[in-house]
């Protein structure tokens, strides 16, 4: 004799798959879950990314060498809070005149390259840089730059706005100090 045999001779009640409901249940259940699933993945792969302006004085207004412009400086952090992989394509730059109407600043990509005294280059800054690209759930600070032709004034503010990949903006309004 089996050591568990005696455990085929309980009964224990009807079997669960003799009732309709454990059928429906059944196949329900994993379409169910499936359906969800999709669902969530479907959502997460829309292009989202966050554009913040960091916090202290990264703002700057430098005038031109002919003094007749002023340059606008700064960093702004983006995040990309999808599951898809996304790239800035444009840069976009207003300024807020005192009458209370917006200028177009401005912008293409800038690379510069700074001389230390007696060391030679230093390594260049890129600002405005396209494209780029961002991995799904991640973060990078953009170092930016306009320039607009104005007398130079105190405080500027500005509205920095990026084009994504798939054609989507997102604005920031900081405000620029000289």
């Amino acid at each position: 004799m089996y050591p568990l045999n005696w455990f085929s001779s309980v009964h224990f009640g009807p079997c669960p798959s003799s009732f309709p409901w454990w059928g429906i249940l059944k196949t329900g259940t994993p379409i169910a879950i499936s359906f969800t699933a999709l669902s969530i993945v479907l959502f997460d792969r829309r292009p989202r990314l966050s554009l913040r302006s960091r916090k202290g004085k990264w703002y700057t207004l430098t005038p031109t060498m002919s003094s007749g412009e002023v340059i606008f400086k700064g960093v702004v952090e983006v995040y990309n809070a999808s599951s898809r992989a996304n790239a800035i394509r444009e840069y976009h730059f207003r300024c807020k005149l005192p009458d209370g109407t917006w200028k177009d600043m401005e912008s293409e990509r800038y690379k510069i390259t700074a001389f230390r005294s007696g060391e030679g280059p230093d390594e260049p800054e890129t600002f405005n840089e396209t494209p780029l690209s961002l991995a799904p759930y991640s973060g990078a600070e953009l170092p930016v730059q306009a320039i607009v032709k104005l007398p130079r004034p105190y405080e500027l503010p500005v509205a920095v706005e990026i084009e994504d990949l798939f054609g989507k903006t997102y604005c920031v309004h900081v405000t620029a100090i000289s």
